[in-house]
């Protein structure tokens, strides 16, 4: 009987398998909410600008003043998350049992042209 010792496949090898999967995984996880969050961080600081822009003319409303008001509210927020994501690797459990941070609200923006090209599809 001749034995393969290329094919040998040991309990280490296979555990390492499964940490290389796990954090993988973490890291695809991570990556799509550090990507989501700097796109809603994109948006909202989008909006404040515009709404300044309508403000700096004389031309916003107390509408749109409440709005920006509101919405820096939500942007700091959404920095605090980002913030956040940035320190889950350093966790004791990370990779194998990240905690993650509580993803904030998206808020709704009306004159937003993503939220209006989405609805016309």
């Amino acid at each position: 009987m001749n034995i393969d010792w290329s094919q040998l496949i040991t309990k280490a090898m296979k555990d390492a398998a499964v940490q290389a999967a796990q954090l993988a995984a973490a890291k695809a996880e991570l990556s799509g909410r550090n990507i989501k969050a700097l796109a809603q961080i994109a948006r909202i600081q989008e909006r404040i600008d515009t709404i300044g822009f309508g403000i700096e003319v004389g031309e916003a409303t107390e509408e749109d003043e409440a709005e920006q008001a509101a919405l820096l509210i939500n942007l700091k927020t959404w920095k605090t998350y980002k913030f956040a994501l940035g320190k889950v690797t350093v966790q004791p459990t990370w990779y194998a049992a990240p905690v993650w941070p509580v993803e904030p609200v998206v808020p709704v923006i009306v004159a937003d042209p993503q939220t209006v090209a989405a609805d016309l599809i």
